[in-house]
């Protein structure tokens, strides 16, 4: 009886981090845990978000962090492999004790991690994924998002190639999982409002470069657009091959945000002619608000001689709108404030884009634009707010 006791004891001490006691936060720091592709072909992604976030969070502590608490970022790298992705978040959650996630990348990883999140009562903070799961109706009190849908970023492209520039033949190049499906789904449901349908599709397995499959059931029918639903070094060779093919040397690309634009730049060594690039986020050299500003202090300061990109300035408005979550709550708030906050803010941003408080606190979240790279910059061709 008394060894039963003591093992009774010692179980509930160790189960006390992760029971919820609607009491007061009382760390002295705030760990956030973020898993992405910090190794592997998609590397870049999950480094450049990782420095914009780094940045703001810097300048954040180095001013006395927000009611004196800092914020400590724990990375784990899962390589855009969502099993890897699971025990990153188990083990964020058990071992590094994280109050929330933040920006944990990609679909099929995100797919993996959310359910994590709900069972351990964990905030889902500003993925890097415009899949619908993370947007459902009504809304999941556990998470916020940082950008836009890839819904509407598939429907601005498709507006723009059918609607302004009347292309007819419209075929799309996407990756086989949770991720590039929903993007197919998104090119059907888009064309077909306007009476149109897909001419050709192709996919390709994640982690791969296998798109020659893909290239060949596309190039028989000749499409004049293809909207690439994949990662950046897939659709890279996509493009390079079909460059080569004469039934494809004058076909036109949409590409969605997680494509990465500049990471797209520089495996095609600045040859992206005839490639529209649907971003989430304002452009990082343009003058549109003070906050792209600062974002470019940030990281002069912090990252001294590293370009400017738009994944890095989507991880700094991340950041920021974390930090303005834990200004609201106030230095005495339980768990159950913070999701409360999460919810206001939420309705702040996503119902009033317009309000200038909600631009203030984060310009991305409904957001698309349109761009295009020549002489040397990304310009601008269509906005959406």
């Amino acid at each position: 009886m008394y060894k039963i006791a003591i093992a009774l004891v010692i179980a509930i001490i160790f189960s006390l981090p992760f029971v919820d006691f609607n009491s007061y936060y009382d760390e002295k720091e705030i760990r956030l845990g973020m898993s992405g592709p910090f190794s592997g072909s998609l590397h870049t992604l999950g480094s450049e978000l990782m420095l914009g976030v780094d940045a703001y969070f810097k300048h954040i502590n180095e001013t006395g962090g927000v009611h004196g608490r800092v914020f400590r970022v724990i990375t784990k790298d899962d390589r855009y492999e969502p099993k890897i992705t699971k025990d990153n978040a188990e083990e964020l959650i058990k071992k590094d004790r994280v109050f929330a996630f933040l920006g944990f990348i990609g679909t099929p990883t995100s797919h993996i991690a959310l359910p994590i999140a709900q069972e351990n009562n964990i905030p889902f903070i500003g993925a890097f994924s415009g899949a619908d799961f993370l947007r459902t109706s009504p809304r999941n009190p556990l998470v916020l998002n940082g950008r836009t849908s890839y819904t509407k970023e598939i429907e601005k492209l498709i507006q723009y190639f059918v609607d302004e520039e009347k292309y007819k033949k419209i075929a799309v190049f996407y990756q086989n999982d949770s991720y590039g499906r929903s993007g197919l789904k998104a090119v059907k449901t888009s064309l077909k409002k306007r009476n149109m349908k897909i001419v050709v599709e192709g996919s390709y397995k994640r982690n791969t470069l296998s798109v020659g499959h893909a290239l060949y059931e596309i190039a028989q029918y000749k499409p004049q657009v293809v909207i690439m639903i994949g990662a950046t070094k897939p659709a890279a060779e996509f493009i390079r091959r079909a460059r080569n093919d004469n039934r494809l040397k004058h076909m036109k690309y949409g590409t969605i945000s997680f494509v990465g634009s500049s990471m797209l730049l520089k495996e095609l060594n600045s040859e992206v002619q005839n490639i529209i690039f649907s971003q989430v986020v304002p452009s990082p050299w343009g003058t549109l608000s003070s906050e792209v500003g600062l974002y470019r202090h940030l990281m002069s300061k912090y990252n001294p001689g590293i370009e400017y990109s738009y994944i890095s300035l989507e991880g700094y408005f991340i950041a920021k709108l974390t930090a303005e979550l834990f200004k609201r709550v106030g230095k005495d708030f339980t768990k159950e404030d913070f999701i409360d906050q999460m919810k206001y803010l939420y309705e702040e941003i996503e119902k009033n884009p317009d309000e200038k408080e909600s631009q203030r606190v984060c310009k991305c979240l409904n957001n698309v634009y349109l761009t295009k790279y020549s002489d040397g910059i990304f310009w601008d061709i269509y906005e959406e707010d």
